[in-house]
């Protein structure tokens, strides 16, 4: 019911997409209101109706651990300049490619790579405040 108030339940976006759309889609994987796990049913309905091929060319999904709902975290308070990533990526048709985001409140400075769905970002070794020690696998 709530997918239906939402507005989420169209799965179909090809004319979205053929109007030149892009969406950059995060979810915090702490959010207390919202399951991540809409975010990533929502996605994978996508990707089945339209093909990953399709998706990828107007859609990137991530993740993020530690932040909860409207982006405040539970251990980590991402920044990212996502209007710029957008914006960049619909004038010029750069898509967002291993962006990073930084921690604003909990260890200020603090980085981790934004990992696109499905992939989640593992620590390495190395310092655990760099993003450079975290690769992002499955």
């Amino acid at each position: 019911m709530l997918a239906g108030l939402l507005d989420m339940s169209g799965t179909n976006l090809s004319s979205f997409q053929k109007r030149g759309g892009k969406i950059i889609l995060m979810h915090g994987l702490a959010d207390q209101i919202v399951p991540p796990q809409a975010s990533a049913d929502y996605y994978e309905r996508l990707v089945a109706t339209m093909g990953n091929e399709a998706v990828s060319q107007f859609l990137r999904f991530y993740e993020v651990p530690g932040t909860a709902h409207s982006g405040f975290g539970v251990s980590f308070n991402p920044s990212w300049d996502v209007l710029g990533a957008l914006d960049a990526w619909v004038a010029g048709g750069a898509a967002p490619t291993a962006p990073v985001i930084t921690d604003t409140h909990f260890k200020p400075g603090r980085a981790r790579p934004l990992c696109e769905y499905p992939s989640y970002p593992r620590y390495q070794g190395g310092d655990p405040d760099q993003a450079t020690s975290f690769t992002c696998a499955r």
